[in-house]
């Protein structure tokens, strides 16, 4: 039986509150890319995959866009839920990747943000050539901390290797590259951004924890990790918070 840190449907159980508040967001030039490119504009019906608490959905929402939020974990989904109660475009859609539901030829852009990792690719890639329209498009999207560049970023790192934190996605960089290669059949746009987190004690510790590879509180690993935690934001605040620098990875294409 897997248990419920391997399933990745229900993996991030007890963690959508510290995902909701302390996850970063990603940059505003994502919308900008999509809305040069012509494939975001109001109206655009959108399909939100491994859509989560409404990170990304909020930002296609903000342009006007119809989104399908598709989240097969129910406590991530709810709070996407209470979140849009009264956005009209929202659509809350339980399912997984794999298997969406949603008709045939519906959606003009499906979208994977922090996601894509835990699809099963081949079927994944199915159901997004299925439920999009001609021409449509997909993007993928990661926050991607850096590990070697800060000096905060770089010690950050070394504490979860020296606690053994396994914070990979679960997959070699390779794998995901041929992943990403494989949906796309070659044919696709690499685009990176800049992003940055400030956080403070309370925020570094939610991050933190809002993570897969985080023990969980009942774990003995957990109180060791997060003294340690607290000695490295001290010794790296300035004002009280610390920087956590990102690589916002956008792959965008369309499918064959």
């Amino acid at each position: 039986m897997i248990s419920s840190d391997q399933d990745p449907t229900v993996r991030f159980d007890g963690r959508e509150d510290d995902y909701d508040r302390y996850r970063p967001g990603y940059p505003e030039g994502v919308v900008h890319l999509l809305r040069d490119r012509g494939i975001l504009s109001a109206g655009t019906v959108v399909a939100d995959i491994g859509s989560g608490t409404g990170i990304l959905t909020a930002m296609l929402l903000s342009q006007g866009a119809m989104v399908y939020a598709v989240e097969p974990n129910a406590r991530m989904r709810s709070k996407a839920e209470a979140r849009f109660k009264n956005e009209p475009r929202f659509v809350s859609v339980s399912a997984k990747a794999e298997e969406t539901g949603l008709p045939e030829g519906s959606v003009d852009l499906v979208t994977a943000a922090q996601s894509f990792h835990w699809f099963e690719p081949l079927s994944c890639g199915r159901e997004f050539k299925r439920i999009l329209r001609p021409g449509g498009s997909v993007m993928l999207v990661w926050n991607n901390r850096l590990e070697d560049q800060g000096d905060f970023n770089i010690a950050y790192q070394r504490l979860l290797r020296d606690h053994y934190a396994d914070d990979s996605r679960g997959m070699s960089d390779d794998e995901l590259d041929r992943r990403i290669d494989h949906l796309f059949s070659g044919e696709f746009e690499r685009i990176d951004f800049d992003n940055c987190q400030h956080l403070d004690f309370e925020g570094l510790s939610g991050r933190l924890r809002s993570s897969s590879y985080c023990p969980r509180p009942d774990d003995p690993a957990f109180a060791p990790l997060m003294r340690d935690l607290e000695t490295l934001f001290h010794a790296h605040q300035s004002n009280e918070t610390v920087s956590m620098l990102y690589r916002t990875e956008v792959y965008l294409g369309k499918l064959i």
